[in-house]
């Protein structure tokens, strides 16, 4: 079989017993290196790629575990095993939420299952780990791709207005909120909506419907 090669050290059994081990002890570097060596021979090996993506995540491999767990779960979606490409991102963004393609990964993944409230949800959850200054960018391509699945979404849209107002484009976070107004369903939401109209526009008439908003009426 050409598993066996020509290489007459290769033991594949041996040289998995012993990455698992190595797995085990946490000496995640050799593992990774005996089960390359299994994938030199079955670079085909979905099973074996999810160990090593794995393994690059706990030793801390950010961009070798990037590409071979999109390798993955690329792999697992084509075959319809979406719930565990989901998986393999969901790991990869457990270790490293700050990396902006793994929640875009992830949304897509979703809408592949036809769940657009859960890609919401992840975009919105992913957006949460970009709150710096510097981070800015990347919450707003989150938030915005989260608002084109569920144009109306009132969480997807709030949390956009509040980033582009800290990053000083008011009038069109203004523009956001206001249009929706009539997607506020709770008590709760039209009270956050109106505080945050009157933080942006301090005029009398604002702070009287946010008065209105937190009497419930």
């Amino acid at each position: 079989m050409s598993w066996f090669g020509g290489d007459k050290g290769y033991d594949r059994a041996r040289l998995l017993a012993d990455a698992r081990r190595a797995a085990k002890r946490g000496a995640h570097a050799k593992a990774i290196a005996l089960y390359e060596r299994v994938r030199e021979v079955e670079p085909e090996n979905t099973d074996l790629l999810r160990r090593v993506a794995g393994l690059r995540v706990r030793a801390g491999q950010r961009e070798e575990a990037w590409r071979d767990g999109c390798l993955a779960a690329e792999d697992l979606a084509k075959r319809g095993f979406v719930a565990e490409a989901i998986g393999v991102h969901r790991s990869y963004a457990g270790r490293f939420p700050d990396q902006a393609p793994v929640w875009c990964s992830l949304s897509d993944l979703e809408l592949e299952r036809d769940r657009r409230p859960d890609a919401v949800s992840v975009l919105l959850e992913g957006s949460g780990h970009f709150r710096s200054r510097a981070k800015r960018p990347d919450a707003l391509a989150l938030l915005r791709r989260a608002r084109r699945i569920e144009p109306t979404h009132f969480e997807a849209n709030f949390s956009l207005a509040g980033v582009m107002a800290r990053s000083g484009a008011r009038q069109p976070a203004r523009r956001i909120l206001e249009s929706l107004a009539p997607h506020a369903r709770t008590r709760r939401d039209r009270r956050r909506l109106r505080g945050r109209l009157f933080r942006l526009s301090p005029t009398p008439a604002a702070a009287w419907r946010w008065l209105m908003a937190a009497l419930g009426r």
